[in-house]
């Protein structure tokens, strides 16, 4: 399942400017619809112009900087039931990355990526995360993955299916050689998107379905991780409630 962004401005100007009070006023007031995408890849030539500057992007869910970091976008808020990580954990199920290779960021209200299908807007409640997100983000790491490795086919002149992912590598079978994830993003972003990917057989899971440690437990204990209270926006102005007691009450 794919849907494509309603406009390819509204995302580069979601990820460029990130949550700005106006991004998140505007996204409020869309909250009766609009919020269109679940799962999405930009077109070829968009990727291939912003792979320069932000490594490779795939999608809305997915970021493989040069360097090697990889950055889950988790749509879903963290209110305690674990987003965090049961999200992340599918996309690395899938991109073949374990956990501890991955970090998480917060996705921004975006009307052209996210939107949770079974509710029918980008919220988080009922339940629905992992029913809602299960194959999206799945394909989402899987889809990636493909694209990974036919950029490392492509570099050693073999055939794809001589290629294999594993732990944020390529490996090609036949020789060993090896190229990590960073070093194949810049080439990765310029490979078509494979319009069907196969996700893995439940036999072969190596993530899901096991127990984790909560990626977003150390943050919290340390004091890093920012709550709503703590955001903080340009022109941002502060207000409270007075209580005023009426004449006739006193």
């Amino acid at each position: 399942m794919s849907l494509q962004p309603s406009s390819d401005r509204e995302v580069e100007r979601t990820r460029s400017q990130g949550l700005s009070r106006r991004t998140f006023l505007h996204a409020s007031a869309a909250l009766g619809g609009g919020l269109l995408v679940a799962f999405s890849f930009p077109p070829l030539t968009r990727m291939g112009q912003a792979a320069a500057a932000e490594g490779f992007a795939p999608n809305g869910f997915l970021r493989i900087d040069r360097d090697g970091r990889v950055t889950i976008i988790v749509c879903q808020v963290e209110m305690g039931q674990g987003t965090f990580t049961s999200c992340p954990m599918l996309v690395a199920e899938e991109l073949e990355v374990d956990l501890s290779q991955v970090q998480t960021e917060q996705a921004p209200p975006s009307e052209a990526l996210y939107r949770n299908q079974l509710i029918g807007m980008q919220m988080t409640g009922g339940s629905t995360s992992i029913r809602a997100f299960y194959e999206p983000l799945r394909r989402a790491g899987a889809t990636a993955r493909e694209m990974l490795i036919a950029a490392a086919a492509a570099t050693w002149n073999v055939d794809a299916n001589a290629c294999r992912a594993e732990k944020g590598s390529v490996i090609h079978t036949a020789t060993g050689r090896r190229l990590d994830y960073g070093a194949l993003a810049d080439k990765a972003a310029t490979m078509p998107v494979p319009k069907d990917v196969a996700l893995k057989e439940p036999k072969d899971f190596k993530l899901i379905g096991t127990p984790a440690k909560r990626l977003d437990t150390p943050d919290k204990v340390n004091g890093r991780t920012v709550y709503g209270i703590d955001v903080k926006v340009p022109g941002m102005k502060v207000g409270t409630m007075r209580s005023v007691r009426s004449s006739a009450a006193s």
